[in-house]
């Protein structure tokens, strides 16, 4: 008799899950899922961002220190306001140095070389390119130094060109070290987030003398 009452004692014990529990044991795990999928979404949205502005910046720090190793040994820095007429500074019409969107000076080697700005104005071509006035060939290529990318907005870059005209002076009072200030500006898109802007700045100064 005893050994009757024990077992039936041990099938009451033996609850399992009732099927309002089963139910908001589900619902509480799909809260916690949907919870862990957004937080995920927004890390990978992020991580794409992160990772275009990354690419962005070095790209533009690529060409920007290629442009500064070259200039700082070259002489006679020009500039352009329209990409074809060169001067020793860019002016507006009140005597301000507004800078230019070209630059030209002469390397090492003796070659004239310029770095034009071309925005997305013209597909095909870079946004920044590199044109060797002196590589032998007729016309001479510009080489694509930043390509164009349809998530990066370059929507400025300006060359200031700075004390050059004083580059030949003999007055040791007056004479200045010519350089180059180089600005850029933009914007980054990354889908399903906002744009992001970036500022770059670099002052390059002249080592070489004529």
């Amino acid at each position: 008799m005893l050994k009757g009452k024990h077992n039936i004692l041990n099938i009451k014990s033996q609850k399992g899950f009732s099927l309002v529990e089963m139910l908001v044991a589900i619902g509480i795990f799909m809260s916690i899922m949907t919870i862990a999928i957004s937080a995920l979404i927004s890390i990978i949205g992020a991580n794409k961002k992160a990772q275009a502005i990354k690419s962005t910046i070095d790209s533009v720090t690529f060409a920007v220190e290629d442009i500064s190793r070259d200039m700082r040994m070259g002489t006679d820095y020009k500039c352009s306001l329209d990409n074809i007429n060169f001067s020793y500074s860019c002016l507006d019409s009140n005597g301000f140095n507004v800078g230019g969107t070209a630059v030209r000076y002469i390397n090492s080697s003796g070659h004239n070389i310029i770095y034009t700005f071309n925005g997305k104005t013209d597909p095909s071509k870079g946004v920044l390119t590199k044109t060797d006035l002196d590589c032998g060939a007729s016309p001479c290529p510009a080489v694509d130094l930043i390509s164009q990318d349809s998530n990066v907005n370059i929507t400025n870059m300006t060359f200031y060109v700075i004390g050059a005209d004083h580059e030949l002076d003999t007055n040791i009072t007056t004479k200045t070290q010519p350089r180059v200030i180089i600005t850029a500006s933009g914007l980054i898109s990354v889908k399903g987030s906002a744009d992001t802007a970036f500022n770059l700045q670099t002052n390059i100064s002249q080592r070489a003398r004529r």
